[in-house]
């Protein structure tokens, strides 16, 4: 069972969302929280050590393990989340 934390500035930018789009982002963070699953679009980010990407339909949120818990550190579109 992980605890999932989300920085501020990535908190700021989930405001910016649609409610529905809000909603399903919440949800897959609160699956996230029981551990990696199958239903979730998880990868490990190349060249990282534990780094993660949560794909949401067009939206990526990048993510770190860090013990027991994962960080939230960015979210955004494909097209420009990598930069």
């Amino acid at each position: 069972m992980f605890k999932v934390f989300v920085e501020k500035q990535v908190s700021r930018e989930l405001e910016r969302f649609s409610g529905k789009l809000k909603a399903r982002i919440k949800e897959k963070l609160k699956i996230l929280e029981d551990g990696f699953s199958f239903a979730l679009d998880i990868k490990k980010l190349k060249g990282y050590q534990n780094h993660y990407r949560l794909r949401v339909g067009d939206l990526r949120i990048l993510f770190y393990l860090e013990g027991m818990s994962i960080i939230v550190y960015k979210i955004g579109k494909r097209e420009s989340i990598y930069e």
